[in-house]
């Protein structure tokens, strides 16, 4: 067989602990995963497969004029392609697949028909003299028939394997659209194959620690750099003036800025040096400029982030990189050129005519704003302000992952951090924005920098997904109540009285907790000695269940099980709060109402369109929205919006209302039900819990 040019993005691998001899039998689940993408004039197709001996691959392509039928229909041939291309015939290979298109395309290879395709595939070899993929498949498909056989699931989600195969297709996407990094989709992948596979996450080593491939290319440009140099006929342009507006639009959209924005700006250049030094008169640690936008250090390393090369320069666990290292010979920072490419492109995007007024004001307000927080910072007065007021600089009212994400990126492009961090306390707690720590030694060589940030933080790593934590649990009107070891019966009695509380905080000062005191307590005290003292009363276990504010509830849910309450501790180490298991009832009490509200919204939507429309038309209009349909009982909110802003299923529909207003509606919808389904830190809006019922009552109505 001819060599074949590996994707643009796309990584193989495979688990050591499940590696078989050639000859053994192996099942295989592919699945692709398409998705429009928001800014892109072409959109990924990410793909992904999973072997049961621990062999897995995932990828994306972007080229639209390969195929022109369903997106995830091609995603899932991709799949096929280079599942079978490994694993084919060193085993005997059974797929598994929840597209009939492709059970029915290699059993027509099987049986001799090399051209079988699925719909709109073009056969043709392409413009650079390739063979088509497929058509190259085929013919080794056909010469060992008897080692392949295909199974068609209901869905992937039947299987371990298939519902894996889905995460790394997702992870292909992603990767391609420019959310992910090459080394973070690598090693989320590896987690995802070896958990679902049940084995120890350890690789077999590649061959001179490479994979194959057949001509080089660049697999950490994302889908905005790749789209900005790929012209129609899908060459690569030579002007720049586009490629380099097309690359930075996403630096104002929450992606942090890389060595190779620097680059493309002019701001720096290849082969240029950089120092740093932790102590005057010290030795400064060097690095050099790659073309690559890496930074080389003298032994030969290179390293994709400034904050990660200093750390190995130096031997510590983090330094932060782009405040530390300095050019050559000019001694600006590498923020100082960062901020000036952050302020060339809200000077662009306040001259785009193209874009609303509106939202360039934005932007430059915004950037205005993290600057100005900037210059507070090092001048020792930090900004002070509550998280929702914070947040309301993105013109957002609660968080969500996404959103928190884009804040938290603008907000390292900018060196800054927020004490506590905003994703990890409720909407009224008051944070500070300060500048992430300078990474003198001995700060950065500790587990906790000054001023209460972790040594870990950088401003170049990935963002962090912090979940529900205990400060999004903790009421900002409620201060904790507490009593001194000293305090009396009557004292504590009181104290929990005037509140209705079940226990009370036993404190020598605000630091340190001492223990706690509770009804309970305080009845096996005096069942145990009438006359005890307050002390006995004293249960002193409840020291040790003392949390910082950032921990994930889920850590602790068992501790709250077993012992009914925990305290927490803010960033300055101070008692602040406590957490009952009462507390964590309300809270998912809080998200209750609106997830059985949007699940009943649901059934009544798909029961609407399974008694109105039939498969086939409802299918036409998925695919006229480009999405794709398999079911109705697979269908999301997004595809019922399709069907029904479709005008003819509307027409069909007969009811007397704007189809307008309806989509509106249920696009506004379709929101609050993500951040349900996220778990998102802030509770639902009660104005969003009155749309949910208003619209599922006027489904009713109509629809009956």
């Amino acid at each position: 067989m001819r060599q074949v040019r590996r994707d643009r993005w796309m990584r193989q691998e495979q688990l050591q602990p499940l590696v078989v001899a050639d000859g053994n039998p192996v099942e295989v689940a592919i699945v692709g995963c398409y998705q429009l993408h928001p800014t892109a004039q072409e959109h990924p197709r990410g793909w992904g497969y999973l072997a049961d001996d621990g062999h897995y691959g995932f990828g994306a392509t972007t080229t639209r004029r390969r195929f022109d039928g369903q997106g995830e229909l091609a995603a899932e041939a991709r799949a096929l392609f280079w599942a079978l291309l490994r694993l084919l015939p060193a085993h005997h290979v059974t797929v598994v697949t929840d597209y009939p298109e492709i059970a029915d395309m290699v059993n027509a290879w099987r049986r001799g028909d090399l051209t079988a395709a699925p719909p709109g595939y073009d056969l043709s070899d392409r413009p650079s003299g390739r063979e088509a993929k497929l058509m190259h498949l085929a013919p080794r498909v056909h010469q060992h028939a008897d080692q392949v056989d295909v199974r068609v699931a209901d869905s992937y989600e039947d299987t371990a394997l298939g519902r894996a195969a889905n995460e790394l297709s997702v992870l292909g996407w992603k990767w391609c659209a420019g959310e992910l990094t090459k080394t973070t989709a690598a090693d989320r992948a590896l987690a995802i194959a070896s958990k679902a596979l049940g084995v120890e996450p350890i690789l077999v080593p590649r061959m001179n620690g490479t994979e194959e491939q057949d001509e080089p290319h660049d697999d950490s440009s994302d889908l905005t750099d790749h789209l900005s140099r790929t012209s129609q006929d899908g060459s690569d342009s030579m002007s720049n003036g586009s490629s380099s507006r097309s690359r930075r639009e996403p630096l104002i959209n929450g992606r942090r800025v890389r060595i190779a924005d620097l680059i493309d700006a002019g701001l720096l250049a290849a082969d240029t040096d950089l120092t740093f030094q932790q102590r005057i008169g010290e030795t400064p640690y060097r690095a050099t400029v790659t073309a690559g936008g890496h930074l080389r250090l003298p032994d030969g390393r290179e390293f994709a982030t400034p904050s990660r090369a200093a750390a190995e320069a130096a031997g510590l666990v983090a330094v932060p990189g782009w405040a530390v290292w300095r050019v050559q010979p000019s001694g600006q920072t590498l923020h100082h050129l960062r901020v000036k490419l952050l302020k060339d492109v809200a000077e662009e995007v306040a001259a785009d005519q193209a874009r609303p007024h509106k939202e360039a004001e934005a932007v430059r307000r915004r950037f205005a704003v993290l600057e100005e927080a900037r210059a507070e910072a090092e001048e020792g007065t930090p900004r002070t302000l509550t998280v929702r007021e914070f947040i309301r600089h993105w013109g957002l009212e609660d968080r969500d992952r996404t959103t928190s994400a884009q804040i938290d990126a603008d907000l390292a492009n900018h060196g800054l951090t927020t004490i506590p961090d905003f994703r990890t306390v409720s909407l009224d707690k008051t944070i500070r924005i300060v500048v992430l720590p300078e990474g003198d030694s001995d700060d950065a060589a500790t587990d906790v920098a000054s001023d209460g940030v972790e040594a870990t933080t950088s401003d170049d790593e990935e963002s962090v997904d912090f979940g529900l934590t205990l400060g999004n649990l903790l009421p900002d009107d409620m201060s904790l109540a507490w009593v001194s070891p000293t305090a009396s019966f009557e004292e504590a009695i009181t104290a929990m009285q005037v509140d209705d509380f079940s226990q009370i905080a036993v404190l020598t000062n605000p630091y340190t907790l001492h223990g706690a005191v509770s009804w309970e307590s305080i009845a096996a005290a005096k069942h145990r000695n009438a006359r005890a003292a307050f002390s006995d009363a004293i249960d002193r276990r409840a020291a040790t269940r003392v949390f910082d504010y950032n921990v994930r509830l889920l850590d602790v849910l068992e501790t709250l099980q077993q012992s009914g309450f925990i305290f927490v501790r803010d960033d300055q180490r101070k008692i602040t709060g406590i957490i009952t298991a009462a507390d964590v009832v309300r809270k998912y009490d809080e998200t209750a109402t609106p997830f059985f509200l949007i699940g009943e919204i649901d059934q009544e939507l798909r029961q609407l369109l399974q008694n109105t429309f039939d498969e086939e038309t409802v299918r036409q209009a998925c695919s006229s929205a480009g999405s794709s349909f398999r079911s109705f009982d697979s269908m999301s909110i997004g595809q019922y919006q399709a069907v029904l802003d479709n005008p003819d299923c509307w027409q069909q529909l007969d009811w007397p209302l704007d189809r307008r207003v309806f989509i509106k509606r249920l696009d506004q919808l379709r929101k609050v039900r993500n951040n349900v389904m996220h778990f998102n830190p802030d509770p639902v809006r009660h104005t969003d819990v009155d749309k949910l019922r208003h619209f599922l009552d006027l489904i009713r109505r109509y629809s009956r």
